[in-house]
């Protein structure tokens, strides 16, 4: 199967420098102008890498990055940062944000390539997101891989799912899967980086994404399905985590409002 490449540039001769490389080493690519159309595109034809530029008007490379990065269906495809920019501040907001790779420009075609290839061999070995984090579908050809660490984190995953709208309690979570906080907070550091209350408020902004993209609950609806006392506590928290409102999120999509359910974003 051909590997994809989206390239998001504003400046069209960048496009046609790195398209022709890539097409000469037998990647397809498409291509967008803009952070906006560079997700849109990316929901259509879900890339085995995305390449980004930083500096780009309306919405930066970061924004961009921030938003693809907060769609569960988008978030686990390959980020590279592809820019003019070699400080430390925008590497960092760029690692921060996902991205696996930076490079700066100018650029030698094969460094690009070589970076892409492994990158996108890299993503084709991973198990993609979501195949078993469910209660119930987690296979035991699967489990059986898994250290014990690792199934302590899917426990608890599969149960802050059931319990997204309710309060986070840290050691009533601990006592449920048989281990005390410090070493649920020990482990979760370790396999995931975040702690424990750090993952379920990644996990409900994952699940918000969802419920804005498929189906026509009103904010304050999905405010209350993922813990949220109030469309505004929940829209604040939205905005800072993907850089758009709820409702801008689903017209960035292609959404707009659906049926008359919508509720503004206060």
């Amino acid at each position: 199967m051909t590997n994809s490449i989206l390239i998001i540039d504003d400046e069209a001769g960048d496009i046609h420098l790195l398209s022709e490389m890539l097409l000469s080493e037998g990647f397809q690519v498409f291509a967008a102008l803009s952070g906006r159309q560079g997700f849109q595109r990316a929901l259509q034809r879900h890339p085995s890498v995305i390449l980004l530029d930083l500096h780009m008007p309306e919405m930066d490379g970061l924004a961009t990055a921030q938003l693809i990065k907060a769609d569960p269906r988008l978030a686990a495809i390959p980020l590279i940062f592809l820019t003019g920019s070699a400080t430390l501040d925008h590497k960092l907001q760029a690692f921060g944000l996902g991205a696996v790779d930076y490079i700066t420009k100018p650029f030698s075609a094969q460094e690009v390539i070589a970076r892409v290839r492994v990158h996108t061999r890299q993503a084709g070995d991973r198990v993609p997101d979501g195949a078993s984090t469910e209660p119930g579908t987690e296979s035991t050809s699967l489990s059986q891989g898994l250290t014990a660490g690792q199934r302590l984190v899917r426990a608890v995953e599969n149960l802050l799912r059931l319990q997204l709208d309710q309060p986070f309690n840290h050691a009533a979570l601990a006592r449920a899967v048989g281990t005390n906080e410090r070493r649920l907070t020990q482990v979760f550091r370790r396999y995931t980086g975040l702690s424990p209350g750090e993952f379920l408020q990644r996990l409900r902004q994952h699940t918000a994404c969802e419920l804005l993209l498929h189906t026509d609950l009103a904010i304050a609806s999905v405010a209350a399905q993922v813990g949220f006392t109030s469309a505004a506590a929940f829209t604040f928290s939205f905005r800072r985590y993907c850089g758009l409102t709820p409702s801008e999120y689903r017209a960035t999509a292609g959404l707009g409002t659906h049926g008359g359910a919508e509720t503004p974003d206060r």
